[in-house]
Order: C-alpha cells, then sequence, then structure tokens
C-alpha cells in the first residue's frame, strides 16, 4: 500500500513491474490443460498511443511466408470444444491481436494475423474460418456436434471473418 499511494508514477512502475512478472511466469509455464503444436511462446507488450504499456503471452507463433501468425489456444480433453470461457477469452485476445499496428519481432516490422486454435483429444479431423460449407457440414456430421455445437462455431466463425482473424477448430492429444 505504501508503494501505490506515494505517486502515480511509482504507481505505474510498480504495477508494470508487477505485470511483466507475471508474463514471465506465463511465458515459461506450460499450462495442463494446453495442448500446443509447437513450443514457441512469445511475450508481447501492447503500447498504446498515451504510452500505456499491458504484457501478454501468446500460446505460439508460426512463421507463413512473410507473415507471423499469432496463435492463441484453447483445449479440451473430455468435450469437443473448450468451455464457453476459455473461448471468450481467446476472443478477447483475438480482438486486441488482431488489431495491432507497428507489430515487431527482434525488432524488424512483421505482418501478422491473430488465429483462435480450438482443440480437443475428442476430435476427428479440422476445420478452419476459410473452410467450405461442405466441409463444415462433413466435420460437424463426422464429431455429431449438436445443434448448439454447430451454432456456436458458425458464430465463431462470423466473427473471424468480421474482425479479420482465423479460428482453427481440430484434434489434438
Amino acid at each position: 500500500k505504501e508503494k501505490i499511494s506515494k505517486d502515480v508514477s511509482s504507481f505505474i512502475f510498480f504495477s508494470r513491474e508487477k505485470a511483466k512478472q507475471a508474463q514471465t511466469r506465463e511465458y515459461v509455464t506450460i499450462q495442463p490443460k494446453e495442448s500446443l503444436s509447437t513450443l514457441t511462446k512469445a511475450r508481447i507488450t501492447i503500447t498504446n498511443y498515451l504510452g500505456g504499456q499491458y504484457f501478454f503471452t501468446v500460446d505460439e507463433i508460426s512463421f507463413v511466408g512473410n507473415k507471423t501468425n499469432l496463435i492463441e489456444g484453447k483445449h479440451s480433453k473430455n468435450a469437443l470444444l473448450p468451455g464457453i470461457n476459455d473461448i471468450k477469452d481467446g476472443l478477447l485476445k483475438m480482438i486486441l491481436y488482431s488489431n495491432l499496428s507497428d507489430v515487431t519481432a527482434n525488432e524488424c516490422e512483421v505482418k501478422h494475423e491473430a488465429v483462435l486454435s480450438l482443440t480437443s483429444s475428442k476430435l476427428k479431423g479440422g476445420i478452419s474460418s476459410a473452410s467450405m460449407k461442405k466441409d463444415l457440414i462433413d466435420f460437424f456430421e463426422a464429431n455429431l456436434f449438436t445443434s448448439s455445437d454447430t451454432q456456436l462455431v458458425e458464430l465463431l466463425i462470423e466473427e473471424a471473418k468480421l474482425n479479420n482473424f482465423t479460428v482453427k477448430i481440430q484434434f489434438s492429444k
């Protein structure tokens, strides 16, 4: 409390240091529910136009051509899809990551795409927001999706298209 009450500058410094420490902990931790295809966690620091800084960790990055994919992964071992709160958390990060400008990696500017990867050990095959309608229907049928699961995925795909990010739904251990 003393540090917070001294003045605004020391509060900002104190809270940024705590946020950086949290980012570092997340960066080196593999969550029990994570099912990542690579071990490429990355740190993201978002700086707004007022100089405020926000520290995040992206679950994975991949490089496709001249583009860097910022991948937020959510996994379920026991259900076809991760829980709705996990999906909402992923959507929040998609809003942030898809609206970034001036993205750099190793001090070089890069093009980027935000990707929400939803995985489950119960799924057969995979789809993405770029999949054709027939492929979506085949996937829903092969995995015995309920009408509410189907509706959720269709809404996620619509959201992805409207907000310029990609959704991938696929099998993973």
